[in-house]
């Protein structure tokens, strides 16, 4: 569905890119992946003629930006984004439903404050914002928030046993099950090597 609001895109992708700059782990190179990920979402389950494409993009674009305050970036990202939108005339109806989507994206704001989905673009970024934390890449991604933060290896390891490799219960679609599956057993199979090199102290949780 072509929505009315597209040539804003352009605008919105720039800013995007501005703000988030080249950070791998959260800065636009993770927004472009989060949007690969949709879009294979989106063809596997055969959403396209299910789903505004301007709202989708929109808040693939936007979902992180209130990381530039800090958490809970969602809420921030969010404010952000109804600021923007409404600087560029996009109705308000349309700027509640990105909101939505993008507050449900982020698993522990949505639980805490009770955000429950109110359109199916909601569901397809959150699972593709899932799915760039899994496999090598999101094995990478920990490792370099961990070197980023100065969190001690001991705890970069636990985020594994604690968050990542619990992602896959959380998503949506057959398709996102499916791969999120597979991108959690190469995370495993990661850590396996990792525990018959390491010593076992850093393992709070073992393989």
């Amino acid at each position: 569905m072509i929505n009315k609001y597209s040539t804003i895109l352009p605008i919105l992708q720039n800013l995007s890119k501005q703000i988030m700059g080249d950070d791998f782990s959260h800065g636009y190179p993770h927004i472009l992946r989060v949007r690969k990920w949709a879009q294979r979402i989106v063809e596997e389950e055969k959403l396209g003629n299910k789903i505004d494409g301007f709202i989708l993009e929109a808040s693939i674009l936007l979902h992180d930006i209130g990381r530039v305050i800090g958490e809970p970036h969602a809420y921030y990202s969010a404010i952000f984004t109804e600021g923007i939108l409404r600087w560029y005339g996009v109705d308000q109806l349309t700027i509640n439903k990105i909101k939505n989507v993008i507050l449900y994206h982020s698993y522990s704001y949505s639980r805490k404050n009770n955000i429950k989905p109110e359109i199916v673009e909601a569901y397809i970024l959150s699972d593709a914002d899932k799915l760039d934390a899994l496999g090598i890449i999101g094995f990478l991604r920990v490792f370099h928030y961990s070197w980023q933060n100065n969190r001690s290896l001991k705890d970069t390891l636990n985020h594994f046993y604690e968050k990542i490799l619990n992602l896959k219960k959380l998503m949506y679609f057959e398709y996102s099950r499916k791969k999120a599956e597979e991108l959690t057993n190469r995370i495993l199979q990661l850590l396996d090597m990792l525990s018959n090199e390491l010593d076992t102290k850093y393992f709070i949780k073992q393989v």
